[in-house]
């Protein structure tokens, strides 16, 4: 980001229940192989392998990685523990620092919606005073933005708190129009002058767009002309994926040449990142 490159993450969820990682290692090194450089992982709130584990594993092939870390799942010194772990064993430089959305009662292990001991400002601070000034760790911290929040004053006074907390950079909720970008980036540089990775989702599936329709994905919003225009293509899935890949590519080179936003990163469809093999050359 400092070099001023426009970046491209790639957002892939950490793989589930299985020990066996083999697709999950086939499916990075195809992404590599298109020129996939760096990658964003999940922290997952289903039992699943570790966001900053998956960094390190990545990192010690020479894979730039951004790991998601939550304050949902771990007290303060557990993920200060994590980070410190993962810089020194890979030197994983670069962490998102959330607050992390609840358990899903339902689903939950025990009957608890996660640690929380405190948030994301909480948590940028710990890392700042704990592991760059008193350890001295060369890291970059990354922070969210939701641009759809109702009260976007309140949002853009919490843009200011992380940055005065510690956050170098900042990753926006998913976008899926010019207007949302360009009302993204208004919003967003007044209040910070922070790099800024601008989320893309690719709507491939109808699943995936009636999902978020229907409001069921916390902080992401589908403008009605999108969904609208999407209903055209749902008859056919090959439709819908070349649309759906189509109006991704294009987003992200309105972005590129809109030259506000530092980078994007690209949410996996349905945690399936092949699905992106065939537009990544266009891009990177």
């Amino acid at each position: 980001m400092r070099s001023g490159e426009f970046l491209v993450s790639i957002q892939i969820d950490p793989p589930g229940v299985s020990t066996d990682l083999k697709e999950f290692q086939t499916t990075i090194k195809k992404l590599i192989e298109v020129g996939a450089a760096l990658f964003d992982i999940n922290s997952s709130r289903r039992i699943s392998h570790d966001s900053v584990e998956l960094a390190v594993a990545l990192a010690r092939r020479k894979i730039d990685v951004i790991p998601h870390v939550t304050t949902r799942d771990s007290s303060i010194n557990g993920l200060l523990n994590q980070a410190f772990a993962a810089y020194s064993l890979s030197k994983v430089s670069a962490f998102l620092i959330i607050t992390g959305d609840p358990y899903e009662a339902e689903k939950a292990i025990i009957p608890s919606r996660g640690v929380f001991q405190t948030d994301s400002i909480g948590a940028l601070k710990a890392f700042d005073e704990y592991l760059r000034k008193r350890m001295g760790l060369g890291i970059a911290l990354g922070a969210a933005v939701n641009q759809n929040e109702p009260d976007l004053e309140y949002e853009g006074i919490r843009i200011q708190e992380k940055e005065s907390a510690g956050a170098d950079f900042f990753m926006s909720q998913p976008i899926f129009s010019a207007l949302q970008a360009m009302e993204l980036l208004n919003f967003y540089h007044r209040y910070s002058k922070r790099p800024l990775l601008v989320g893309v989702w690719p709507l491939v599936y109808r699943k995936t767009i009636e999902a978020i329709k229907n409001a069921k994905i916390v902080g992401v919003s589908l403008p009605k002309e999108v969904y609208e225009e999407s209903l055209k293509f749902w008859e056919r899935e090959d439709a819908l994926l070349e649309w759906g890949l189509e109006g991704a590519l294009r987003l992200i080179r309105f972005l590129k040449n809109d030259g506000r936003a530092s980078g994007v990163y690209i949410v996996a469809p349905s945690r399936n990142p092949q699905v992106l093999l065939d537009i990544l050359p266009d891009i990177l």
